[in-house]
């Protein structure tokens, strides 16, 4: 009867697994972003009982092509055209977005009705 001889196996060393968990850590601390984006208060359209003042609408075909109330609206131009419905205390405004709209069109139609005064702001889609 032959007995085999019983190999003896090495202990694992642990050292470069500690250094592969560092490096994985350094990576995703020096990847990841500790900035805080900033947020834009939006309510829907299916908020509320109905409106005591019709919304203003505005409406984004896409990049070039936008029109408020049905009259056409040139981007340069935002400013006043919210200035001046806000100085007509219409301060509802109704952002329709088209299908070849951007979501960067949206945001800057957002950002200047804001700049002007106009609180409450609707998005919609198609």
């Amino acid at each position: 009867m032959r007995f085999r001889q019983r190999t003896r196996r090495k202990p694992v060393g642990l050292t470069s697994l500690i250094d592969v968990i560092f490096l994985l850590l350094l990576f995703f601390m020096l990847t990841s972003s500790f900035t805080r984006y900033q947020a834009m208060p939006v309510a829907n359209g299916g908020e509320g009982g109905g409106a005591e003042i019709k919304p203003a609408y505005f409406r984004i075909h896409d990049s070039n092509r936008m029109d408020l109330n049905g009259q056409p609206a040139e981007r340069q131009n935002l400013a006043g055209l919210f200035s001046t419905l806000a100085t007509d205390r219409k301060t509802l405004l109704a952002i329709w977005s088209g299908p070849d709209a951007t979501v960067q069109d949206v945001v800057d139609v957002m950002s200047a009705a804001r700049r002007e005064g106009l609180n409450t702001v609707l998005v919609t889609g198609k």
